[in-house]
C-alpha cells in the first residue's frame, strides 16, 4: 500500500522559524496611506507611457511635418494647400475606447494590493536574513505570504495574512529608516 500525503491544513503548514531578535511595527500614517494610494509603485510604467505614448508620437509628428513641409516648399513654393487635411483636423476616439479595458485592469490591480504594517528591524543583517529566508520559501513553495513574512520577523498575525503575498520578491530591498531598517517589498497581491 502506498503512503499518501495528508491533505489536512496541518500537513500543509510551512516550517518557518523567527530569524530576527527585535522588531518594531510602525502603523502607516494617514499621509503615507494617501501617498501609497495616489503615487504609483510602477514608476517604470509611467516612464514608459510618457516616452512611448507621449514623446515618441510627438517626435514622429515633428519629423514628419519638417519633411512634408520641406517637400511642399520645394514643389509648390509654400507649405502646401490651405485645404490640406492634417491628422490634427480629425479626432479619432478609437484608441480611447480600446484602452478603457487596459485602464480598468490597471486600476483594479492597484486596488487588489494588501496593506500591511511597516516592520522596522534593528540591523541591516537581520533585514537581509529575512529576505534570504523569503527567497528560500519562494524557491521551495513558489510563493511567500504576508503571514510567512510576519512569522519570519516574529510577529503574531491573523489568518487573512495567509491570503496575500508575493510570487516574486526580486525587487525587495533593505532601506535605512530613522529607527533601524525596513524591507521594501512589492505590493502584496491575493494568492490562492
Amino acid at each position: 500500500m502506498e503512503d499518501y500525503k495528508s491533505n489536512s491544513h496541518k500537513s500543509k503548514e510551512k516550517d518557518i522559524n523567527k530569524v530576527v531578535s527585535g522588531v518594531k511595527v510602525k502603523k502607516k500614517s494617514e499621509v503615507r496611506k494617501l501617498a501609497d494610494t495616489f503615487i504609483s509603485e510602477d514608476i517604470d510604467n509611467v516612464k514608459n507611457y510618457i516616452l512611448m505614448d507621449v514623446l515618441m508620437p510627438a517626435l514622429k509628428k515633428a519629423i514628419s511635418d519638417v519633411v512634408t513641409n520641406g517637400i511642399d516648399m520645394i514643389l509648390y513654393g509654400e507649405t502646401g494647400k490651405a485645404e490640406k487635411r492634417t491628422a490634427s483636423s480629425k479626432v479619432s476616439y478609437r484608441n480611447y475606447y480600446d484602452r478603457t479595458s487596459d485602464r480598468d485592469d490597471y486600476i483594479s490591480s492597484r486596488k487588489r494590493g494588501y496593506d500591511y504594517d511597516e516592520i522596522v528591524l534593528r540591523t541591516r543583517g537581520e533585514a537581509e536574513d529575512v529576505i534570504s529566508c523569503m527567497d528560500e520559501l519562494m524557491d521551495r513553495y513558489g510563493i511567500v505570504s504576508v503571514g510567512d513574512y510576519y512569522d519570519l520577523v516574529g510577529i503574531e498575525s491573523d489568518y487573512t495574512n495567509e491570503k496575500y503575498g508575493w510570487t516574486d520578491i526580486r525587487s525587495a530591498r533593505v532601506v535605512r529608516v530613522r529607527d533601524g531598517y525596513t524591507i521594501k517589498l512589492p505590493r502584496a497581491v491575493p494568492i490562492n
